[in-house]
């Protein structure tokens, strides 16, 4: 897994584990409990930091998170490795909680809650989008805790590459982007470049515009490229976007299996269990990750790290009525934690 700094956004499979259910059932009862803590046998000479996994709430994404998580510091975490799982409001009322811990922010809630509370002390921000990810810096103030990202959103090049895999001839394509999204406008460009592609990228600041935009969109595209912005997750864009392009016989790639299922061609995309068990590996190997000074300032730019798991999603429905090929799509690159 290699690290990136955030100025440089641009764009093999384990075998599984047998006791995957023991490790499930005292995920999910953390997270139901909230106030467990699972601590390994201690290692001779010292123990690393414990984690603190902060979330937001008790919920199926932080469950299923927690869960990855659990397989994969548990099984790779030297002895003597140790997390526990925290809600917000439990900080809240104790932020003595959050002492001696490498400190976890799970989602934007609890990355925000770290950023403006957290003193300056170092976490880690995972499950969060890339463009949460820019206005959480925008944001902040200088000397800002935070240390790493680990995002939902694949990279680019992953994306566009399923897309040259199911269109080889595709020349063309459009993008739409938010206001969240439109800096990625030119990275879109370049790496769609490398692959062979132009694109044409339209900028909305609502989903009102796109209809005024549909002939631009669709009548000389090969292939409508969606990236994840607040406004592609509403139900009524969505609708429009992909019954638009099924009526001009447009394949749409989306960013989640969501949208695949609602009638998008394909998308890649990564599971909370797969993301959890990635950040699970990465704690485990590095046993000082984050550690600073609190209070300190934190001179370097975060890390940022896209997902080492994920999927591909196809809707054979769709492939059929455009007439693609779907016998050729990659194979998917899963988790420990994850079903094989």
């Amino acid at each position: 897994m290699t690290a990136r700094s955030l100025e440089s956004i641009g764009g093999n499979q384990p075998k599984a584990r047998p006791g995957l259910a023991m490790f499930r059932c005292i995920a999910v009862a953390l997270l139901a409990f909230v106030s467990g803590i699972v601590i390994a046998e201690p290692e001779a000479g010292g123990e690393p930091y414990p984690v603190l996994l902060l979330v937001p709430e008790s919920g199926a994404v932080y469950s299923d998170f927690a869960d990855g998580f659990s397989v994969c510091f548990g099984t790779k975490g030297a002895q003597g490795s140790s997390y526990r799982i925290k809600t917000i409001k439990q900080v809240q009322k104790r932020p003595e909680l959050l002492a001696g811990h490498r400190v976890v922010a799970v989602g934007t809630k609890s990355s925000e809650f770290m950023q403006v509370y957290g003193n300056s002390r170092p976490f880690v921000s995972a499950l969060v989008p890339e463009s949460f990810a820019r206005q959480l810096l925008e944001s902040g103030e200088k000397g800002s805790g935070v240390t790493s990202f680990f995002f939902l959103d694949q990279p680019l090049n992953r994306r566009l590459s399923l897309i040259r895999t199911l269109l080889p001839a595709a020349e063309k394509l459009t993008a739409v982007l938010g206001q969240e999204s439109a800096h990625l406008k030119e990275a879109i460009t370049r790496e769609a470049s490398r692959l062979g592609f132009t694109v044409e990228s339209f900028v909305v600041k609502s989903g009102e515009e796109l209809p005024k935009l549909a002939a631009g969109l669709f009548d000389s595209s090969d292939g409508l490229f969606l990236v994840y912005d607040p406004i592609m997750t509403s139900p009524t864009v969505i609708r429009f976007l992909l019954y638009s392009a099924y009526q001009n016989q447009v394949p749409v790639f989306g960013y989640s299996d969501g949208y695949v299922k609602a009638g998008a061609l394909a998308s890649v995309y990564s599971t909370s269990e797969g993301l959890g068990c990635q950040l699970g590996e990465h704690l485990a190997e590095h046993p000082e990750h984050p550690r600073f000074p609190i209070g300190a300032s934190n001179l370097q730019p975060p890390n940022i790290f896209y997902a080492d798991y994920y999927r591909y999603a196809v809707n054979p429905s769709v492939a059929n009525s455009l007439g693609i090929r779907i016998d050729h799509i990659p194979p998917n690159h899963l988790a420990d934690a994850e079903e094989q």
